[in-house]
């Protein structure tokens, strides 16, 4: 069976998204509100946060969100205990839960298989790990809107299915064995182009949407040229697996992402979306725009080390 894999983005449209209410709950501010600007980024209509889960309690009593996020580990009650009470109110009726089956999406900064069941018997519909990428906070959503599990009240179990038969990580497309390898590799090129643009283009909104550059955003664009570099290497896009490497080999001589220069990452951002955008036979277009990336980088190096 042929099942969709593309990336969230890809399908999701702004207008898709745009009447959507998101509740983030985590007691770290600066990953609550990196979570929040992905979503106003991605096109999410309305964002509450809280720093806690009696705090989003709080906010249930007067405000009905369509999915929720919330951390694992917080003071005073944590997303495990939020989750238990919020599925619990499906059998015993709760006037602070407006909707029991509402889609709970567990954060997290490890994902152990002991700690799976623990969330799942919880009744968490999906998880993102920490560190995160702006695809992999909406992919997220595009899970639990265009695959709702069926939500199951039992003596034993209240929650979603848990059963499933894959999980979504890779973002090309389904392929079947027998088709030819000249096919195969034509139709993975062309699925991962495009999603290594939507990233980028996700990517470039939520540094719009903070006013440029920070700490934060520098450490996620890391992140982002690691998957970059990754999905253009598994279909063999030499170009743009080399300008992911300029990136990160330019991080790695200024000591870390913090120390990069936002216009530095604006030139491979731009080096990329150029080479996206035509044909990869142009090989002179694509030549002079690995020239002038060089020269661009190793030009931005001497001046930071010469000051």
């Amino acid at each position: 069976m042929t099942q969709n894999r593309t990336l969230a983005a890809a399908n999701l449209r702004p207008a898709d998204l745009a009447g959507l209410k998101v509740l983030v709950v985590d007691d770290h501010s600066v990953t609550s509100r990196l979570i929040g600007d992905v979503l106003r980024a991605a096109g999410v209509g309305q964002v509450e946060t809280a720093s806690d889960g009696l705090r989003a309690r709080e906010i249930l009593k007067r405000w009905d969100p369509h999915i929720i996020f919330t951390d694992w580990n917080m003071p005073v009650m944590d997303g495990l205990e939020l989750t238990r009470t919020i599925r619990r109110a499906a059998v015993v009726k709760d006037t602070v839960v407006p909707n029991p089956r509402v889609p709970i999406i567990m954060l997290t900064a490890t994902r152990s298989a002991r700690d799976v069941e623990i969330a799942r018997r919880a009744g968490v519909n999906e998880f993102v790990i920490k560190p995160f990428t702006p695809a992999s906070v909406i992919s997220r959503i595009q899970l639990v809107l265009t695959r709702p599990r069926e939500f199951i009240v039992s003596e034993v179990y209240i929650g979603p299915d848990r059963r499933r038969r894959t999980e979504i990580s890779y973002s090309g497309v389904m392929r079947r064995a027998q088709d030819p390898a000249e096919v195969m590799d034509k139709l993975d090129r062309q699925s991962t182009r495009e999603t290594i643009g939507v990233e980028l283009e996700a990517l470039r909104r939520v540094i719009a949407s903070r006013g440029g550059m920070d700490r934060e955003t520098l450490q996620m664009t890391y992140r982002v040229m690691q998957h970059t570099r990754h999905r253009a290497r598994q279909v063999r896009d030499q170009l743009v697996e080399e300008v992911s490497q300029s990136l990160l080999d330019y991080a790695d001589v200024m000591g870390g992402a913090e120390a990069c220069d936002p216009a530095v990452l604006e030139i491979h951002f731009d080096a990329i979306r150029t080479l996206l955008a035509v044909p990869e036979t142009n090989v002179k277009l694509a030549t002079n725009v690995m020239r002038d990336l060089t020269v661009a980088v190793q030009k931005k190096i001497k001046v930071t080390k010469a000051a």
